[in-house]
């Protein structure tokens, strides 16, 4: 397994801490065995900016790499849109990493 990155997008103080331990509990949850250490990706903008202007598309995705993960608390922070958000998948997908969304404790990713 290659890097743990949590990424959160928030409006306000409150919205990034229950963001940030959802993240942490489905990670210790997921991954209990190993020690894990999350790779903190946090950014104050307005969810309609698209995952391409944001320190998600910028940062965060050129540096994934096969065996990565990425965690959110919601799909919806990844994007502004269901096609943009599918979009920000695929080519995570495509760099051989995983997505997950906390609260549903699922993957959203991959094949």
């Amino acid at each position: 397994m290659g890097k743990i990155y949590g990424y959160i997008q928030y409006d306000s103080e409150s919205d990034r801490v229950l963001q940030k331990a959802a993240i942490d509990k489905f990670v210790k949850d997921k991954y209990k065995e190993m020690s894990t250490e999350i790779e903190y990706l946090e950014e104050e903008v307005k969810p309609y900016i698209s995952w391409k202007n944001r320190k998600l598309g910028k940062e965060l995705l050129p540096k994934l790499e096969k065996g990565d993960v990425v965690v959110v608390s919601e799909s919806k922070r990844l994007g502004s849109s269901s096609p943009e958000i599918d979009l920000f998948l695929m080519y995570a997908t495509d760099k051989g990493a995983e997505v997950y969304e906390a609260r549903l404790n699922t993957k959203i990713s991959g094949y």
